[in-house]
């Protein structure tokens, strides 16, 4: 199936939902407006808070408040993860010292670390921060490992064999080949990132999408509510196409065998 007909598809069918949406919502619908807003009145809210403020902040703003959060944590597990999982991989008697450590930590939900995070840090952004950090060290930490381990031996007695340092196999063919993998992993990270950070918000927070979503539930105010939660859905959605063009950019020979195979 060629690209453009899973698009004509994906168009389709969203078009269909919106309309067995805005059926549903109409005026004397099965569905009333206190419980789901209709399309119209959703978008109208959207346009409308585009620009305005509303609790502190322009959607807008709220969407940069969450967005930059998830990526200064994202990031910053990466910063940490990665090197410590290539070198718990690499060095078995580093692994032997710090996994059993991560495996305690690793089954913990990150939103169980946020009673500690608001007694040590208070609410703030440091504090989203730090929760999102701790749920994107996890796959960070977990795929760099399987990256390293998955690099075929082939190559690393190929590099033996023609006299290559154990760093120079390291960082011109564990990493190297490595790269899919760590990608796979900087997608999951990034998603599990997202989804705990609008759940974080929906705990402690002064801004984001799921602060809005929080404030607009208590209020009974359907409408910025289902605002929010598209916004967070659609981001959700760019985030993750963003990091499959990006892998499509560094490792594009992975669908070019994938293709030939």
């Amino acid at each position: 199936m060629t690209s453009n007909r899973v698009a004509l598809i994906g168009g389709g069918a969203t078009l269909l939902w919106l309309a067995i949406w805005a059926w549903l919502t109409r005026d004397g619908g099965p569905v009333p407006e206190l419980f789901f807003p209709s399309p119209a009145d959703v978008l109208d809210r959207l346009i409308m808070f585009w620009s305005r403020p509303y609790i502190g902040s322009t959607l807008m703003g709220h969407i940069f408040s969450s967005l930059s959060i998830v990526l200064a944590g994202w990031i910053l597990g990466g910063v940490i993860g990665v090197p410590l999982g290539i070198a718990m991989a690499w060095w078995t008697r580093l692994k032997w010292i710090v996994f059993p450590v991560f495996q305690l930590i690793r089954p913990v939900p990150p939103l169980a670390w946020i009673p500690l995070t608001l007694l040590w840090i208070g609410i703030g952004d440091a504090a989203r921060i730090f929760v999102v950090f701790i749920a994107a060290l996890v796959p960070w930490v977990m795929n760099s490992m399987h990256a390293v381990h998955s690099v075929d031996k082939l190559l690393i007695d190929a590099g033996r064999t023609l006299g290559a340092s154990d760093r120079k196999i390291l960082t011109r063919i564990v990493i190297r080949s490595a790269i899919p993998t760590l990608l796979a992993g900087a997608r999951i990270a990034l998603g599990n990132a997202w989804t705990t950070l609008v759940a974080a918000e929906l705990l402690a927070a002064t801004a984001g999408l799921g602060y809005v979503a929080l404030n607009a539930s208590r209020m009974l105010d359907t409408d910025v509510l289902v605002v929010a939660m598209l916004l967070i859905g659609l981001l959700g959605v760019m985030l993750s196409a963003l990091m499959g063009l990006a892998a499509r950019v560094f490792a594009p020979w992975v669908k070019n065998d994938r293709n030939g195979g």
